[in-house]
């Protein structure tokens, strides 16, 4: 049956919804090829915020630690429902017809990822999960979806993240630099991709919170969604009390790679403490956003200080995400990396917000075809594997 599939070049849909849960990021490419010698051209794109209610639900079953077994069951079937009527809406105003599109990568919510092992019942164990069912999907818009990728490379006692590096490395090795890709989403996380293209050499993984933690604080403390443009960080000013405070609890920033992580770590606890300690020392709420914002800058610039330039030379940083549109986050970070050049994706001709749905697209293509996509060295994981589940229709 997968025969049907195969055919010299794809329309693939690569979907995103990742630790922010601030919306479905949808990126058509028509890719051929695999592995260095892939080729692709961006169609067309969008990104579809979730409304307040669908937002709520979502980060309920993250944030809560506990939740019923029935609310993920329907939350795994509830996401394709939403996620299928985006992609109708999208391919509408795109005015491309449904029966073009060849395939569907899907990346899927996380909900839960624990990438270090602990004993369960009787044996030592690491999980992870992504729901948003590949095969309710598929159903729903009737193209066939390759999705849950990362489950592969944890049974491989991978980290199961981060995948994107290996879209980095087909994308950016073509342009013989020593480049550094910066990812600034709910998560942060880097990809070191060497001017020779070898992938033995890449290196990527998790810094710490992108978004995430400013953005909770800022609906706690200003009832907003986020920061727009920074403005708030902006107007406060630094607290180095509060910046110690944070460096001091975060064990994960100078953990050494290979390691991934997002909400399990960086939670509501994580941050009451940050704030709790805020108004023991009467930290005023936008000195707060502002700390918060540096540290995120922080936590990229000291996970490339101790673990990527002591041995390699960074000719370029290249930064992509939604992190990109707080302006005194690439401020911060622009400080920090102060002697390196900083471009963003569109710089490269890639939306800044999809770069990693076109990165599920294209480790879609991969799978379809058989190849493996996963980093050994940077995930940790025994081997190479093929990732994802094939579900035709």
């Amino acid at each position: 049956m997968i025969n049907k599939l195969l055919k010299d070049k794809f329309k693939i849909i690569g979907l995103m919804s990742g630790t922010s849960c601030d919306g479905l990021d949808i990126a058509l490419i028509e890719i051929n090829g695999i592995g260095i010698d892939t080729k692709f051209n961006f169609i067309a794109g969008k990104s579809v915020p979730y409304n307040e209610l669908q937002k709520n639900a979502i980060q309920e079953v993250i944030s809560t630690g506990t939740v019923s077994l029935k609310n993920i069951s329907q939350l795994n079937f509830y996401l394709p429902q939403i996620w299928s009527e985006m992609i109708e809406t999208f391919l509408k105003e795109k005015n491309i017809a449904l029966s073009q599109i060849d395939l569907i990568g899907s990346h899927g919510q996380t909900i839960w990822h624990q990438p270090q092992k602990e004993e369960f019942v009787d044996v030592s164990i690491c999980s992870t999960m992504q729901i948003g069912d590949p095969s309710v999907l598929a159903q729903l818009t009737g193209i066939s979806v390759v999705g849950d990728f990362r489950v592969a490379d944890v049974a491989l006692d991978g980290q199961g993240a981060p995948l994107i590096p290996y879209f980095d490395w087909v994308f950016f090795n073509k342009f013989k630099k020593n480049i550094l890709s910066v990812n600034i989403g709910g998560i942060s996380n880097i990809t070191y991709i060497p001017k020779d293209g070898d992938i033995n050499k890449v290196k990527a993984f998790d810094c710490g919170p992108g978004n995430m933690l400013i953005d909770d604080a800022i609906q706690k403390l200003f009832n907003k969604q986020f920061d727009m443009d920074g403005k708030i960080a902006s107007e406060g000013r630094f607290s180095e009390r509060l910046f110690n405070f944070i460096k001091l609890n975060d064990k994960f920033v100078e953990s050494k790679p290979p390691k991934s992580t997002g909400r399990e770590y960086y939670n509501n606890s994580f941050l009451n403490g940050i704030l709790k300690f805020s108004i023991d020392h009467q930290i005023q709420k936008r000195d707060i956003i502002n700390t918060l914002t540096e540290y995120t800058a922080y936590s990229i610039h000291q996970n490339y200080k101790l673990f990527v330039n002591p041995k390699s030379q960074i000719d370029e940083i290249v930064v992509a995400g939604g992190g990109i549109h707080n302006k005194f986050i690439i401020q911060k970070l622009e400080e920090y990396f102060s002697s390196i050049n900083t471009k963003t994706i569109s710089d490269y001709g890639i939306d800044i917000d999809l770069k990693e749905a076109i990165g599920f697209a294209v480790l879609a293509n991969e799978t379809i075809r058989g190849n493996p996509s996963n980093i050994p060295q940077v995930t940790g994981a025994q081997k190479q594997a093929i990732l994802g589940k094939i579900c035709i229709v």
